[in-house]
């Protein structure tokens, strides 16, 4: 399990174990929503790693507050607690809220330096982070962006697995597998949803986002052509002019972005329709 305070990386970490992109990423505290499974798999043998949305110290929506019981819950099923901490910005109240939650877990332990690409001079706040290292049983120090020491971290994970761990992951990796793809307990539709979720993140507002949600209303195979409706779901008229933009353009932004990555990732030809609605409630009904 990768854990971590938000922004610490733990989604670019991920998609650099995997050599693809399989968690969506953007500069915005809790991208990721809920905990999310993936198979890693070599000659070595096969990991289940769960991505974990970062726990924000102080939330009051509804939704901020679901998000935050995602990593605990995931922590019971650990076998390996792999805790990123962002050396390029000082520690937090966020980061010792974590930090407690990784003591009470009986999982073995990796200490993991991120942003050593970041972390020079003024920005270099490994300090902070020291005397932890005697409570973990492994310490590395990597830069997820940069592939760096990223093979490094795999052989440690590897070393402190024991073969054949515990909660069925055995099943679970062959499962996934024999299904040829690495991700589990999300289909093609919540794939897309969470690509346009991340287009969004990245081009509009900081206070937007949060007030996102995107539904995949339909895919239909044209043999030619992808064809892809989706609705992005908002709180307020106002949020929902953001979106749009003047004449349009943000939504095309969105949808131009959304579309190319989708084509490069299916090597299709995709057509993608957004629409954009306001649903005052939807955070009420919000599932994870």
């Amino acid at each position: 399990m990768v854990v971590g305070r938000p922004n610490t990386g733990k989604s670019t970490l991920l998609n650099a174990i995997m050599g693809q992109k399989v968690a969506i990423t953007s500069p915005l505290p809790q991208t990721t929503r809920k905990s999310q499974r993936v198979v890693y798999s070599e000659e070595r043998g096969k990991i289940v790693f769960s991505d974990t949305p970062g726990i924000i110290d102080k939330v009051e929506d509804l939704v901020g507050k679901m998000i935050n019981t995602q990593a605990p819950k995931e922590m019971n099923r650990a076998d390996v607690l792999v805790c990123l901490v962002d050396i390029s910005r000082p520690k937090n109240e966020e980061e010792n809220k974590l930090i407690g939650l990784v003591r009470k877990s009986p999982a073995k332990k990796i200490l993991v330096y991120n942003k050593i690409d970041q972390a020079i001079g003024s920005k270099d706040h490994l300090p902070d982070y020291n005397y932890l290292e005697e409570e973990f049983d492994r310490t590395i120090s990597i830069s997820a962006i940069k592939e760096k020491n990223v093979k490094g971290l795999i052989t440690m994970i590897f070393d402190l697995l024991s073969e054949g761990n515990s909660n069925n992951a055995k099943e679970e990796a062959e499962t996934v597998l024999s299904e040829g793809k690495p991700m589990m307990g999300m289909d093609s539709k919540e794939y897309i949803s969470e690509i346009i979720r991340e287009k969004t993140y990245l081009f509009l507002r900081r206070e937007v986002p949060y007030s996102i949600k995107v539904v995949v209303d339909e895919v239909v195979d044209k043999h030619k052509i992808m064809v892809i409706k989706a609705t992005i779901f908002t709180t307020y008229d106002r949020y929902k002019k953001m979106i749009i933009g003047m004449g349009g353009k943000k939504i095309k932004e969105i949808g131009y972005n959304a579309r190319k990555e989708l084509e490069l990732m299916s090597e299709r030809k995709v057509y993608l329709e957004l629409t954009v609605k306001v649903d005052k409630h939807w955070p009420e009904e919000f599932k994870l």
